[in-house]
């Protein structure tokens, strides 16, 4: 019988730690990628003297769904980077431009009234005597971009075909009065961060904000020991935009970092919407060019930590006369305590350049414990039940 004690203790720890690594993981569709080659564009001579090849690309933002994009700025778009979507106004580095108007608001009016949200006859149409052809829109609506977002002017004068010019001016002067709008990602959760000391009551709210009226799957990985729940307390799995979550932890716990995942599929991607490096990763963003639909992610991180008890006093020494010499050897000074590690930084080569860098998942590694586990428990019994024939 103590065998299949020691069977049955073995295979729930494997079966508790198959459960313990099964938490929400980055899955391949959580993040996007320029799938497959650009489309090319006119080369366009810019007032610097560049001359710089142009391109739309196609950004995977689903499992089965992509669409067409623009870069940002100049640089060079890196290959099979990982991409997010982000807000605009946490993105640095917009250059300020002498015209008036928000950056994300005329780059979202550029490709709201551009190729390919708008087909080349039509496009055409809006500019006197120009017929044009797709590399030439292309090649148009990137240097407007550019402009709006990256300061690039376009040379009038030499190497820019007048189709390219007259559409540049079009967009350019027409995202001026652009309307000022606030930009909404498809998923977002607010806020992104949320700490308490000795929590009584559950921590939050975190409110859900998402595109499309589906609900999202939301879900919790850090400690064991806490729930997410709605306003009344009930436990929750999924969330509608406006809905307001909290964490329900246990008072016996003294400290944790609970990581809150959102994540809705099938949500309404509006063009204008800027793509980031995942995890920081340094690339060229990129923004949206047409109406999509996307898998989309959000989380927020909640902490709490009991409160520091106060020192207690402690009885007083007592007091030796001035002239007595100290009996014993001198007392060593304390030593300072060690300092902590400093929190660990992502690191960018988890995200670029190779498929072969997708995120690992816990499922997999789950799956092969609890096997392996299953068949050791197996051979056991096998064993146990081969010992008491002989006997």
């Amino acid at each position: 019988m103590g065998i299949l004690r020691r069977c049955a203790a073995l295979l729930s720890a494997t079966a508790l730690t198959g459960t313990l690594l099964g938490v929400p993981a980055a899955r391949a569709d959580d993040f996007s990628r320029v799938d497959r080659a650009p489309v090319a564009g006119a080369e366009v001579v810019l007032s610097d003297g560049r001359r710089l090849g142009t391109s739309l690309f196609s950004l995977r933002v689903g499992a089965r769904e992509s669409v067409r994009a623009y870069a940002a700025g100049a640089d060079e778009v890196r290959p099979h980077t990982a991409y997010v979507e982000s807000a605009w106004e946490e993105a640095e580095g917009w250059s300020v431009t002498a015209r008036p108007g928000d950056p994300a608001d005329r780059a979202r009016w550029i490709v709201s009234h551009s190729y390919p949200s708008v087909d080349l006859t039509e496009l055409s149409a809006d500019l006197p005597a120009v017929t044009l052809e797709e590399g030439q829109a292309i090649a148009a609506t990137q240097a407007a971009l550019w402009h709006v977002l990256d300061g690039v002017e376009l040379d009038r004068e030499a190497g820019n075909a007048p189709a390219v010019v007259a559409l540049y001016d079009f967009l350019v002067e027409g995202s001026d009065s652009a309307p000022d709008q606030t930009a909404q990602r498809s998923l977002s959760v607010s806020p992104s961060h949320v700490e308490a000391v000795s929590p009584e009551e559950p921590l939050g709210p975190l409110e859900v904000s998402s595109l499309g009226g589906k609900p999202v799957d939301v879900s919790l990985s850090g400690a064991p020991t806490s729930w997410l729940v709605d306003g009344d307390g009930v436990q929750v799995a999924q969330a509608d935009s406006g809905d307001e979550l909290y964490l329900d932890v246990d008072p016996s716990v003294p400290a944790g970092v609970v990581t809150v995942h959102l994540r809705g599929e099938g949500l309404p991607l509006p063009e204008g919407q800027l793509f980031t490096g995942r995890n920081g990763v340094r690339t060229q963003p990129l923004v949206t060019a047409e109406a999509g639909r996307a898998t989309s992610t959000a989380s927020a991180t909640l902490t709490w930590q009991s409160q520091e008890r106060p020192a207690q006093p402690s009885a007083p020494a007592p007091e030796a006369p001035e002239e007595t010499p100290q009996e014993g050897p001198p007392v060593a000074a304390e030593a300072p305590e060690a300092e902590e590690p400093d929190a660990e930084v992502p690191s960018e080569a988890g995200d670029r350049n190779s498929d072969e860098d997708l995120p690992v998942t816990g499922t997999w590694l789950s799956g092969l414990l609890v096997i392996a586990g299953a068949l050791l428990v197996s051979g056991l019994i096998i064993l146990l039940l081969g010992r008491k024939r002989r006997e």
